[in-house]
């Protein structure tokens, strides 16, 4: 059970959560803070009266009395956070309340939410304050390192647009990123992008260098990853299928996987077929009363 009460210190419930399609979440409000990070899946979202499109690693984060409802297109998995804070604390954050709903570009951060969960999962049951209180710490820096980080502003659902990028956009990176996410799955070579943006293959790496630090091969990479890894959790899939869904053959699959995982596949997959889909951190927190 994750739960730390301390006059000094935030009072925090921690869960990771699995939600079936369809699952809805009426409105409603509460007296606490609350911040959601979805791993995988799609969620419909909406803060007051504007809606949202949640796709994984995108956060979104409720102030106190908020009103705000949520549904699923998808089987999804979140991590929930509740938590109060000191007004000091809300005051610093205010940048982060005011965008809402943005996409954690950051890999360092998301890698921090799967390390986050990872040890609320792992101590639970733990009753050693010191531990609790290092997780309520890791919480409160990480809420801070969103504040101060350059997110991109939050994008309403749009029938004509896709919700991750605006298509009118003249910034050339976002929108060769943004093809990416969309044809994963395809060929995609320097080649191409060269075809399709009308930048030299070298103009292209140097745009992606300057804002991105990483090559555009690099984030294509990275990409098919992230889908890889939700297959694996998500489906039954062969890993050989799931190579070519993703858009690469099955050994130079398993050979990047293995190089940016720190394991195989089929480790990945055992290692999450091995975690509860539910998994409640704090089982006194009424989720029934306060969602």
């Amino acid at each position: 059970m994750v739960e730390l009460r301390d006059n000094q210190l935030t009072t925090l419930w921690m869960s990771g959560k699995d939600y079936a399609k369809e699952i809805i979440v009426p409105k409603h409000r509460h007296d606490f803070y609350q911040l959601q990070y979805l791993v995988s899946g799609s969620e419909n979202l909406i803060i007051g009266d504007k809606p949202f499109t949640m796709k994984p690693n995108y956060l979104s984060i409720f102030d106190s009395n908020e009103y705000h409802e949520y549904s699923f297109n998808k089987r999804s998995r979140i991590v929930d956070i509740k938590f109060n804070m000191v007004s000091d604390l809300r005051t610093l954050l205010d940048d982060l309340f005011n965008k809402s709903v943005f996409l954690v570009e950051d890999m360092m951060i998301r890698n921090k939410f799967s390390q986050l969960t990872d040890q609320g999962i792992y101590f639970q049951k733990s009753e050693d304050r010191q531990i609790l209180i290092n997780i309520d710490t890791q919480v409160k820096l990480i809420l801070l390192e969103l504040a101060h980080s350059t997110a991109p502003e939050p994008m309403l659902i749009s029938s004509e647009k896709c919700p991750d990028v605006d298509t009118d956009s003249n910034d050339p990176v976002a929108l060769m990123t943004q093809y990416m996410f969309d044809n994963y799955s395809e060929k995609i070579t320097l080649d191409i992008l060269s075809q399709k943006f009308h930048y030299s293959k070298s103009q292209i790496i140097n745009l992606f260098s300057d804002q991105k630090h990483q090559t555009p091969m690099y984030i294509l990479q990275k990409i098919r990853l992230q889908y890889a890894k939700q297959l694996l959790s998500e489906t039954g899939y062969s890993i050989g299928q799931i190579a070519n869904e993703v858009g690469f053959n099955n050994n130079y699959f398993t050979k990047l996987f293995l190089k940016y995982e720190k394991q195989l596949p089929s480790e990945y997959r055992t290692a999450k077929q091995k975690e509860s889909h539910e998994i409640i951190l704090n089982t006194s927190f009424d989720i029934t009363t306060q969602p």
